[in-house]
């Protein structure tokens, strides 16, 4: 797959720093507890799996139970972000991130080389100005911003490119691909999507080291199928 024309960036505030390019896209955080609608739930019985949930945007998903699910309040206290941008990104946004590492740390969400599944799902309201600049090619460079430059480059393989296309109108893509960090090489999987009305993305990536992917493959495959996003 040739990917050579440079993204349309859809431009928001960021709360963390990933590895190197992934960066302004891979956002800290989770559920801010002051909103009832955003919703960590605990694993069910029997399940082996953590559920999570936003009842106001509709979108849920699923980890393993063994996975550490970190809450926004909790990542904000690592971010460099003034009061009035950490309170603009409770207000427009609803995020959860989680860890897979067997000694987790908040730290590892912004790992550049997490040796261990991390990851992180979010929604994020767009302002009409936004609006105007979001297409699929945005929408795959939503998290690692410089993904299309680093095919171009030769420092990132896709492995599979697929459109998504939900009810209710959502549309976007699924991406797998391999990232060259140095002598380190990353596996990333992600889904975004937009909605409809071009009035909120909605997104869920998980990366780790190609070799922790080859050996979590099936789990990290099931969280992404288990991302489901509805209209009502």
């Amino acid at each position: 797959m040739s990917l050579t024309t440079r993204p349309t960036t859809v431009t928001t505030t960021t709360t963390t720093t990933m590895t190197m390019t992934i960066g302004r896209r891979f956002r800290t955080a989770a559920i801010a507890a002051t909103i009832a609608a955003a919703v960590l739930l605990s694993g069910c019985a029997g399940t082996g799996y953590h559920y999570v949930k936003s009842s106001e945007n509709h979108t849920y998903f699923k980890v393993p139970d063994s996975w550490k699910l970190y809450g926004q309040q909790e990542l904000l206290k690592r971010s460099s972000l003034t009061t009035d941008q950490k309170q603009q990104e409770l207000a427009t946004t609803w995020e959860a991130a989680f860890d897979g590492d067997p000694s987790p740390s908040v730290a590892h969400i912004g790992s550049k080389k997490p040796a261990f599944p991390v990851g992180i799902a979010t929604v994020q309201k767009l302002s009409s100005d936004v609006a105007d600049g979001v297409s699929l090619q945005a929408l795959r460079n939503f998290f690692v911003s410089t993904f299309d430059d680093a095919v171009t480059a030769k420092t990132a393989q896709v492995i599979s490119y697929d459109p998504v296309n939900l009810n209710g109108g959502f549309r976007g893509s699924h991406l797998v691909a391999h990232l060259a960090r140095g002598k380190v090489t990353l596996t990333m999987n992600q889904v975004v999507v937009v909605d409809q009305a071009t009035s909120k993305i909605y997104g869920l990536l998980v990366i780790c080291t190609s070799t922790c992917y080859d050996t979590q493959q099936a789990k990290i495959e099931k969280v992404v199928d288990s991302w489901t996003v509805k209209d009502n």
